[in-house]
């Protein structure tokens, strides 16, 4: 076989014998230690950062007006969150509030990242439980015990966080008046007040009507015809004034029972055409 090699090569086979170092003609790599282990990235030559965000200088009730503006679907959960935090509240109990508004209508933001937005917004802030400013940075030092002689690092409980709304958050809620929102919806369509009356005292039940029983209902009526109306777009009329709430079926809310006397009754329309 060696002379099949050497016949096919040209070569005596000796030459094949010597020692073949495949990286000799190769430089040492600088990023290779002695010991094998790479070296970590020099700071001299590692990337710069070329985009710093920049913060919003805005007044927060106009980034309060924008982030309603933006997440317009979802104004009820946010008046909601609002509303609940004018007193001092914990963390927790606004996760279980947020549940609680979104039971029957679901959606990709958690408390979490309500109270995130509408802290960057400026409708809401962190403080302490006795509402003193949050002192995120503050240093938390584990407990000490000892045990047997032996003294041991115990770990403590993170900080609580407490939500409140800040006054630019209670100006905006003031600002937003649901009487208002249902006078002018009043006003602005006279003709579609019964419908907004019919549709208020039939969820007035206590248990909640489904969407297939509305449609029957408004169904009939002309004021929807000419031109033509779906059901949905009153629905969703009386909910963004908050007169009307989803809770697995459409009920009625006290501000709507309020209003079917001082806004869509026969006194208010008499006196309005006055």
């Amino acid at each position: 076989m060696e002379h099949d090699v050497e016949q096919a090569s040209g070569k005596p086979l000796s030459v094949y014998e010597t020692d073949y170092d495949p990286f000799a003609s190769c430089e040492i790599d600088e990023d290779i230690d002695d010991e094998g282990g790479q070296r970590g990235p020099r700071m001299d030559v590692m990337a710069t950062i070329g985009y710093v965000s920049k913060a919003d200088d805005r007044p927060a009730l106009q980034r309060i007006d924008d982030l309603f503006e933006a997440l317009a679907p979802r104004r009820r959960v946010l008046v909601g969150i609002m509303d609940f935090l004018l007193e001092i509240r914990r963390a927790d109990a606004l996760r279980q509030k947020v549940e609680e508004l979104q039971s029957f209508d679901r959606s990709v933001y958690s408390g979490y990242d309500y109270s995130l937005l509408l802290e960057e917004a400026g409708a809401i802030e962190k403080v302490g439980e006795d509402g003193s400013a949050f002192a995120g940075e503050a240093e938390q030092r584990p407990d000490i015990v000892e045990i047997d002689g032996s003294r041991f690092y115990r770990p403590v409980d993170g900080r609580r966080v407490f939500w409140v709304a800040t006054d630019e958050g209670r100006a905006y809620l003031e600002k937003d008046d649901s009487w208002s929102c249902l006078v002018r919806l009043s006003r602005e369509e006279p003709r579609y007040r019964p419908v907004y009356e019919r549709l208020l005292r039939y969820c007035d039940d206590g248990v909640g009507r489904k969407v297939e029983e509305l449609e029957r209902l408004v169904g009939g009526d002309p004021a929807e015809r000419s031109p033509r109306k779906h059901c949905s777009f009153f629905l969703k009329r009386l909910e963004d004034c908050g007169a009307l709430s989803w809770a697995g079926g459409w009920r009625t809310t006290e501000l709507g029972r309020q209003a079917l006397v001082r806004v869509f009754s026969e006194r208010f329309e008499r006196g309005s055409e006055s």
